[in-house]
Parts: C-alpha cells; structure tokens; sequence
C-alpha cells in the first residue's frame, strides 16, 4: 500500500467525521480569504504614484467651487493636479448603470499613469472635446468600440433642456488594478460643464486631486490646502486615497482590528476542531501504530504518517476554502467597489494561506504524532 492510500484508508472509516473537519476547515480558510480580500480593499494597491496624491472634498455635502484649482494650484509642493465633476447615468436601460466622470484634460492623465492608453487613442481623446476614454472591463460589459458614438442618459439638463448627453469613444485603457478601477468612463470636464444649464452644479468640482512632488511632502501640503479654506464655504478635507477609505469606514468601528480578531477567533476554532479530530483518530489507531513499530517502523516514520494526514486534511480543507473565498470575493465585487476600489483577492493572501495549512498541519499533527513515536509497544498490543 502506497503513503496516500495509507492516509485515505485511515479516513474512510469516519468519513462524516472527516467530511465535517474539513469543511470546517474550508470555512475557516474561506473567511481568511474574505478578509485579505477586505483587508486588500481597505489598504489599496500602492504605486509610486498613489504615494504621492491627495484628493481635496468638501467636509459637507456641497461641491467646490472650480475657483479653488487657482488657489490649490500655488500651494509649494504641487507637481500637477486635476479636478473632476461627473454622474451617474446610463446606457440603454437603467440597469446597465454608467459612471460618467468628467476630469481636467490633459492633466488627468498625469495624474493616474496607472490607467494605459494606446498613443494614438490617447491623441484622439485629447483633440476631441467631446471624447471619452472607457475601461476595457466597461467596454465588454456595454458591448461598445473604439469609434462609437454612445448616448448616456439620466445626466443633469443640458443647455437645451436634455438629459442625454453624447460622447464619442476615442480610446479604452486598461490597468492591473483590480476590477473596481477597470470600469470608468472618462470624460473632458471642459466640455461636460460648458454643456450644462444654468444650475448650482455648473462651474463646480465634486474632487480636486493633487500630484505631490515628494511623498514626504504629502501631509505638508494636505494641511496647507485645507488651511487656506479654513473660513471658506465651503472647507475643504485632503487626504489620501488610503485615509479616503478608512475615513468613511471608521463609522463603522475600527474594521482592522474586527478583521484581526475575527480571524483569530476563526482559526482558533478551526485547530480546536482539527486537533480533536486527529487526537481520535490516533487513539482509535493505537494498536495498528504499535504493530507497525514491531514490524520495523522507526520512531519518525509513524510520527510522519500522522503529519502526512494532518496535512492532507488541513491541505484539502485550505484549498477549499481558498477556492470558495475567492468565488465569494468575485460575487461580491459588485457591491464592494463602490466603497472599496480595490476589493480584490490578493496573491500574498494565497501564499500566506499554504502557509498558514502548513504550520496548522504541524501544530494539530505534533501531539498525536509525539503519541505514537513514543508509544509503549509491549504494553499497547497487550491492550489489543
């Protein structure tokens, strides 16, 4: 008989007890995935780049003048900015629902040198008032091309009373970022605010992002903006993409230290569970290990067979719920970008669960297996 047949033959004698370890094991492993995906959410994909941005919103709900780009614009330690304006609108149907987000052009592209355009599409897109950029993402899911003509609906009126507006498709950029950033619809605010009627929404910003010329002048220069806006109306609140995210979360509690414990909690169990299934599962066994010791077995080499199915049962469990969590991220990304962007499984998160299998195979094997590597063998088969 082969090592693994040893191991499955010494499962199949309580396969429901078996069955039900390792689904408690998946699950545990499937709630790890859940909140690295969270965890990736909240702490975002960081570049060089994202280091170095600072978004300025309104503390209330009202948009910023247009006006304040001057003023954001002399503050010392500013490389470039762009500002942005926009809806939600859609396209064809109200179910197929379209983020318009109108942003400074050229400069928006400066800013985010994560989103790739083709050079020529990007020419286009810059020549053309009228143009719009669309994550490629977007694009399949719309079943739109590069040249169409696309009306988006449930804007803000328009100058001749509609609220349809009309853009050309110039280009469509792509990103490694994970799919929350891979389904915008950009636009040239110039041509978006020209195009809209008289209302408190024209000549205003719903953001103004910064581009920092050194990442260790990144809190100078976010206290500077909104110190120069102290007794405006409206004031101002800057802060990175990070800060943005955990701001609108800590409403909620403080979401690292739920996921720490929560984890913690989920693990926890999970070894009580596998611990105990394995301490039986020996116990059941005893005469079977002595046996094999009279017949030759050394002392490490039994203690390895109750290793090998700790870790056949932690390690099929893990993969599981490794598989399970990453379905469920994917399920959930609909819900979960809009407040986290970068809602997304992690491939450390992988690498850190066949780590964490490995060393929970060792921790739930190490006793039973130090049972029967010191096991009386007289005394044992008398028991028999």
């Amino acid at each position: 008989m082969t090592r693994l047949g040893l191991a499955v033959s010494a499962f199949r004698r309580h396969r429901g007890r078996v069955i039900f370890t390792v689904l408690s094991v998946a699950t545990a492993f499937a709630i790890f995935t859940i909140l690295a995906t969270i965890e990736e959410g909240l702490n975002g994909k960081v570049s060089l780049a994202s280091a170095q941005r600072l978004d300025t919103s309104p503390t209330m709900n009202i948009p910023l003048p247009v006006s304040y780009v001057v003023t954001i614009r002399s503050v010392p330690g500013i490389a470039d900015l762009t500002y942005q304006a926009g809806f939600d609108g859609y396209f064809q149907n109200p179910d197929k629902g379209v983020g318009v987000l109108a942003f400074a052009v050229p400069s928006v592209l400066k800013i985010y040198p994560e989103f790739s355009i083709p050079p020529e599409q990007k020419n286009a897109f810059l020549h053309d008032r009228g143009g719009a950029v669309a994550g490629d993402v977007l694009m399949r899911k719309m079943g739109w091309h590069v040249g169409e003509t696309v009306p988006i609906q449930g804007g803000p009126p328009q100058t001749n009373g509609s609220t349809t507006w009309v853009f050309h498709i110039d280009g469509t950029y792509r990103t490694d970022l994970p799919a929350g950033y891979q389904e915008f619809f950009l636009v040239n605010y110039d041509y978006f605010n020209e195009g809209l009627a008289a209302s408190p929404i024209k000549d205003t910003v719903q953001q103004i992002t910064t581009l920092v010329d050194d990442p260790k002048n990144v809190d100078r220069v976010a206290h500077t903006i909104d110190a120069r806006f102290t007794n405006s109306s409206p004031d101002t609140r800057t802060e990175s993409e990070q800060q943005e995210t955990m701001s609108a979360l800590r409403q909620f509690g403080d979401v690292g230290s739920i996921i720490t414990y929560v984890g913690i909690a989920v693990f926890a169990s999970m070894l009580l569970i596998t611990g105990n299934t394995m301490a039986n599962s020996v116990r059941e066994r005893m005469n079977e290990f002595a046996m094999m010791r009279a017949l030759g077995f050394g002392r490490l080499q039994v203690a390895f067979i109750v290793f090998r199915e700790a870790a056949i049962l932690i390690g099929t469990g893990a993969s599981l719920g490794v598989l399970a969590g990453w379905s469920l991220g994917k399920l959930m990304e609909p819900i979960m970008t809009p407040v986290l962007r970068g809602f997304a499984m992690p491939w450390t998160a992988v690498v850190l669960a066949a780590a964490l299998a490995l060393l929970f195979a060792l921790a739930t094997g190490c006793l039973p297996g130090r049972r029967v590597a010191n096991l009386e063998i007289a005394t044992t088969l008398r028991r028999a």
